[in-house]
């Protein structure tokens, strides 16, 4: 697994330390033999008291915006390399499952589910893997589904 650095110009949404929702780290996992699907992006995210929302509750629109930010960097590693700015998030359907309460930190992952030409389709899930019921299930806080549009050129023979 690698370690995606944050590559940003400027103030990055989402991962400036003044961020009020900070993503802290991504990984990615390639798969061994295949581009695209199977890949793999793990982030740790940090909801500071500057995304409160209502009485301890973060707002939703950082929900969003994490997901977002995920779609993104995930179809930069479409090609089996993380290629930074390499195309651009078009589409986030996020469900908002669970509020996220000031101060938590939660797990996200992502994972490209198609790739057809330069459109990559991704799933993406916002969760405290401690934080299930007494079963020991991790609790879900989102979920979202992406579409990233690479550059021309990006994928080979596209």
């Amino acid at each position: 697994m690698n370690t995606v650095r944050n590559q940003t110009k400027g103030n990055d949404l989402v991962h400036s330390v003044s961020s009020p929702v900070r993503i802290l780290e991504y990984r990615v996992q390639y798969p061994n033999e295949h581009e695209g699907t199977q890949i793999q992006l793990t982030g740790i995210v940090h909801f500071t008291k500057f995304a409160e929302s209502h009485k301890g509750f973060c707002h939703g629109g950082s929900m969003c915006g994490i997901m977002d930010d995920a779609i993104g960097w995930i179809g930069f590693c479409v090609t089996g390399e993380c290629k930074p700015w390499s195309g651009f998030t078009v589409q986030v359907n996020t469900s908002l499952v669970k509020p996220v309460v000031v101060g938590q930190v939660l797990k996200l992952r992502c994972r490209i589910v198609r790739v057809e030409r330069r459109k990559v389709s991704s799933l993406v899930e916002l969760v405290d893997p401690g934080g299930g019921d007494d079963d020991g299930d991790e609790c879900v806080h989102a979920r979202a589904e992406g579409l990233f549009i690479a550059n021309r050129g990006v994928i080979e023979g596209h």
